[in-house]
């Protein structure tokens, strides 16, 4: 009984540190994206200020064809989780695969 709590002390204390390093992560990375966010609309009110000073540019033909930056980037993250999801499953499945793998009880 004793060696059964103790694992499940280390397992609660994996999961917590675990956790806590993901959210650090996160954290970092959201930090970094203020960050760019910062710098590019900074960037885009400087090059604003100078556009009305540039000599108008020819338009390119079938421009307006092409789609738009939005959607091509919520394509890419469209396909990008059905990636992560066939691959959640081939794992799910590979370990379920694996020798000596039990279902967990309910």
């Amino acid at each position: 009984m004793a060696a059964e709590n103790a694992k499940n002390t280390t397992n609660k204390d994996a999961a917590a540190e675990e956790s806590r390093v993901q959210d650090q992560i996160l954290e970092a990375i959201k930090r970094s994206q203020d960050a760019t966010l910062k710098v590019v609309s900074a960037w885009s009110e400087s090059v604003a200020k100078l556009t009305p000073k540039l000599p108008e540019m020819p338009k390119l033909p079938m421009i307006d064809a092409l789609p738009k930056p939005e959607e091509i980037s919520d394509k890419f993250f469209e396909f990008a989780q059905e990636l992560m999801n066939a691959q959640q499953e081939f794992v799910r499945r590979l370990i379920d695969a694996l020798p000596g793998h039990d279902e967990p009880s309910a």
